[in-house]
């Protein structure tokens, strides 16, 4: 009696062909030919649509070298690439190919011609046929999407423009320079879509771009397009201000997305073998797909010429500014803080410091700003404060002058300017040669002695007979004067030709003296009532003294990059932590609620001397 064959037989012995195929590859390979050869997934295609340029390379499964492909410029953008390998058994002949899936976004409405690809693979050269693409200027159906009713997606396993794209959604298509354009880009399915990754960002020349935070997990909402229902979120919003007028083109933003869809196979054996093998037949296939915004236009007008204003800062939106002092009533020589705050919308980011004209007897400091921004449907918004450290060098009422800035308001179409009323400070105390002991008023003239001259009553030189002019030393110190004089003024002439058009060399040289100036000013304040005033004095001396000799700006040194760039000037380690303990200890006391104590300040005076000599000595 012939026994039964049990049901699990075929799916054992499928098994056993499969893993003996894949130990007999390299062995039926050895003497298969190399050949390379390319095709598109769509012959014709509209503008904004994506097609796929296929090279498939068969009798090996890797590429010595990249592809080089044509260069498709004129008429397509590059979006994302993948690649896929695959193993055939046919009447016990095995075939392995790989394919290299290149998708790219029509631009450009005619027929192109996509040159040969060249292929490197198996150490030979290979070379594609060229290929034709026709371009039209209205999309064109993806195959086999003929007949698919309306709402509902085309083929599964060829997804179609129809089924998943992207817009690109600006609020304006008419702006004046610098007035934002807020873009939303968002995507659009009615397929499965489980993932999505961005492959390329526009290009943002000729754009200020500021972005906006979006969740995470994308909103997704339900519309209706063009009697279609779709699926849709924001994938990327931003707020562009373009930089000058002209026609500009937003670029297409692409993206790749895996779609899950159901299996439709006409294969038999799909349905005897994909149920233990292929989770896919259960759950569904996962496609990649692409995708890419089609590029919109932008028209900029330019800022009207007339009624500009004097103060004009560049800025389209609106302004408000406000200023104040934070005390209105100081002695002479010490510091007080003027805060300028601009409010409003627009770009204000790029936005630059007010101009002001102080006083002769006010000794001003570059800024500090600070920012507390937000992006809004309208743009950006929010405030942008300057903090000036002024100090008051004469006693008497003091006029800090009005802050004016103009712009331009879209929304009325005319220029405007935004104001701060002007800001009275009582200064008292002496001025600054008053308060130094010692000091002369400038122009006196001061009698060092009213007596009759002294009458000579020491021993006179005696010069011996005989003795010529040329053994006088004195004859030679004059006679080589002129030498002297001339070796020397030409040497002082090549250190003022260096200091002027070497400008590191120049920092390099007066960095000393600039910082023991301001550390000078710092002693002057270590006996007042503001302790913020004399930390702020010192903590210039001691980043102004880095910056001179290292060349950089004050304002851009990070604490971290600073250590590395002293080390590899050659400061050892301790005197440039000495040095940053300094710098911070001078940022605490700035900010600190109460100033410290006058002979706290008299000591780290001295310490910050000491680390700034210590760093002199050790630079080179």
């Amino acid at each position: 009696m012939r026994p039964e064959r049990s049901a699990a037989t075929p799916v054992l012995a499928w098994v056993r062909a499969w893993v003996l195929a894949c130990l007999l590859v390299p062995v039926a390979l050895s003497g298969q030919d190399v050949t390379a050869s390319a095709h598109l997934d769509r012959g014709e295609v509209g503008v904004g649509q994506t097609f796929t340029l296929n090279v498939v390379l068969e009798g090996v499964q890797r590429f010595d070298q990249d592809p080089v492909l044509p260069d498709m410029a004129a008429f397509a953008a590059f979006l994302s690439s993948g690649t896929q390998t695959s193993v055939r058994i046919v009447n016990g002949r095995t075939t392995v190919s790989l394919t290299v899936q290149y998708r790219f976004q029509a631009t450009t409405e005619g027929t192109f011609e996509i040159g040969p690809v060249t292929v490197e693979a198996g150490g030979e050269a290979l070379t594609t046929e060229p290929l034709s693409l026709r371009v039209a200027s209205v999309p064109q159906p993806a195959p086999g999407a003929e007949g698919a009713p309306a709402g509902q997606p085309s083929d599964p396993g060829n997804i179609g423009p129809d089924d998943l794209f992207v817009v690109a959604e600006p609020n304006k298509r008419r702006v004046r320079e610098n007035e934002p354009v807020i873009v939303e880009y968002r995507l659009f399915t009615r397929v499965n879509v489980s993932s999505y990754g961005v492959t390329r960002l526009p290009a943002t020349a000729g754009f200020w771009v500021e972005e906006f935070e979006l969740p995470q997990q994308p909103q997704v909402e339900q519309i209706v397009r063009d009697g279609v229902a779709y699926a849709t979120a924001v994938i990327r919003k931003v707020a562009l201000y373009p930089t000058g007028p002209g026609s500009k083109t937003l670029e297409p933003l692409a993206i790749e997305a895996q779609v899950r869809v159901q299996r439709r196979s006409r294969d038999p054996f799909d349905d005897v073998f994909g149920g233990f093998f292929n989770r896919s037949s259960l759950f569904g296939d996962v496609v990649t797909t692409g995708a890419a915004s089609p590029p919109v236009e932008i028209e900029v007008l330019p800022l009207p010429a007339e009624g500009r204003p004097a103060g004009f800062t560049g800025l389209v939106g609106d302004l408000a500014i406000e200023s104040s002092v934070d005390r209105d009533s100081l002695a002479a020589n010490e510091a007080v803080t003027l805060r300028v705050d601009v409010s409003g919308s627009g770009n204000l980011k790029a936005l630059a410091p007010p101009e002001l004209a102080f006083p002769p007897t006010v000794e001003a400091f570059p800024p500090e700003v600070s920012d507390r921004l937000r992006t809004t449907d309208a743009g950006v918004a929010g405030t942008r404060t300057w903090e000036y450290v002024l100090i008051p060098r004469a006693p008497g009422t003091l006029t800090i002058p009005s802050v004016d800035m103009g712009y331009y308001n879209a929304e009325a179409d005319r220029y405007e300017t935004a104001s701060a009323a002007p800001v009275d400070l009582r200064v008292t105390g002496r001025a600054v040669e008053d308060a130094l002991p010692g000091a002369r008023a400038r122009g006196s003239v001061e009698a060092l002695r009213s007596d009759i001259r002294f009458i000579r009553t020491d021993t006179p030189r005696f010069r011996r007979r005989g003795e010529t002019l040329f053994d006088q030393a004195w004859f030679w110190i004059v006679a080589l004067a002129p030498v002297g004089m001339v070796a020397g003024a030409a040497g002082l002439r090549r250190r003022r030709d260096r200091l002027a058009g070497d400008r590191a060399y120049a920092r390099d040289r007066r960095a000393a003296r600039v910082a023991k100036k301001r550390l000078a000013r710092a002693a002057g304040l270590a006996g007042g009532s503001d302790a913020r005033a004399f930390y702020a004095e010192a903590a210039q001396a001691l980043e102004g003294f880095v910056a001179d000799k290292l060349d950089t700006s004050a304002a851009g040194m990070i604490r971290d990059d600073l250590r590395a760039a002293l080390l590899r000037r050659g400061a050892r380690e301790p005197t440039v932590d000495e040095y940053l303990a300094a710098l911070e200890a001078c940022d605490r006391q700035r900010f600190a609620p109460v100033g410290a104590e006058i002979e706290e300040r008299k000591a780290f005076l001295a310490r910050a001397e000491s680390a700034l000599s210590a760093l002199a000595g050790e630079l080179r």
